[in-house]
């Protein structure tokens, strides 16, 4: 892997994983259309970046949760035990069915009546079904609020059965092409989430998502990576994805506070499209 591959490979990652338009489906077809080989090495390492995205950006709010869960005061625990348990239905999931799914989206496609279906036209369509049952979701619901001035509950208003709702949203994600934070923002907001809180909720869900990944994957590197892998063209791809998904996450709650999800229902449709038409 080049330097130049790196780095837009990063850029793909820690753009595609925060804003709603799915990491895993765009590494999909970068390694088709873009034509470099992206390693599961350098997939585990972008991880790392994320989880410092995810901190750098939100290191008040994981702060005021660390404290109040030590002092019992405030908020804290009650954030605490619903992200572990909007984690556990997407966890299990991944756990059972991740690698068949891959197969399909990533791998091997499928072979319908004799006919070889590529995985990235897998992954278009899965692109299309993000913008249409997902944003498109979303999109009414931030149209509504605007018109009623309705805000939402903040992070006080939280339940556990909310929390469980919006990690069965999550479950979808494990289909490459499926944005994991379009689907935690969307459950988010049908379970009365603000449209800020449900932006931070999904980005805060994602630590221990990233976490079990690495934790998962990291034993494979000894045997993945060579020992004479030039690591660093590694290492400024992840900085790269630490500093761009930094700007996704400042990006994205701006945004769900002030915009709306149209901009990315199209691109999904136009990118969607261009996959199952190749």
């Amino acid at each position: 892997m080049t330097l130049l591959d790196a780095i837009v490979v990063g850029l793909i990652q820690g753009l595609a994983e925060f804003l709603p338009i799915s990491s895993s489906g765009h590494l999909a077809i970068a390694r088709y259309f873009y034509g470099t080989e992206i390693s599961m090495t350098y997939i585990i390492l972008l991880h790392v970046g994320t989880l410092i995205a995810v901190v750098a950006a939100l290191w008040k709010d994981i702060w005021k949760i660390t404290v109040s869960m030590i002092t019992g005061e405030g908020y804290g625990r009650k954030i605490a035990g619903a992200i572990i348990v909007a984690t556990i239905p997407a966890a299990f999931a991944g756990f059972f069915f991740a690698s068949k799914i891959d197969a399909i989206f990533l791998e091997k496609g499928m072979v319908i009546k004799g006919i070889p279906i590529e995985p990235y036209k897998f992954v278009g369509l899965a692109f299309i079904l993000t913008a249409t049952l997902l944003l498109k979701k979303a999109d009414n619901i931030i149209k509504e609020r605007t018109e009623k001035k309705i805000k939402g509950i903040d992070e006080n208003g939280i339940t556990w059965q909310k929390a469980l709702n919006v990690g069965l949203m999550q479950i979808a994600a494990i289909v490459p092409g499926i944005s994991r934070s379009g689907a935690t923002i969307t459950g988010g907001l049908q379970n009365g989430f603000s449209r800020k809180f449900a932006a931070k909720f999904s980005f805060l869900m994602s630590i221990p998502i990233i976490l079990g990944s690495l934790v998962h994957e990291l034993p494979k590197l000894k045997v993945t990576m060579p020992y004479e892998t030039n690591l660093s063209p590694m290492l400024i791809g992840i900085a790269v994805a630490a500093v761009s998904g930094f700007f996704a996450i400042k990006f994205m709650i701006h945004l769900l506070t002030t915009s709306d999800m149209r901009k990315f229902i199209a691109y999904l449709w136009i990118i969607g499209l261009i996959c199952i038409a190749s």
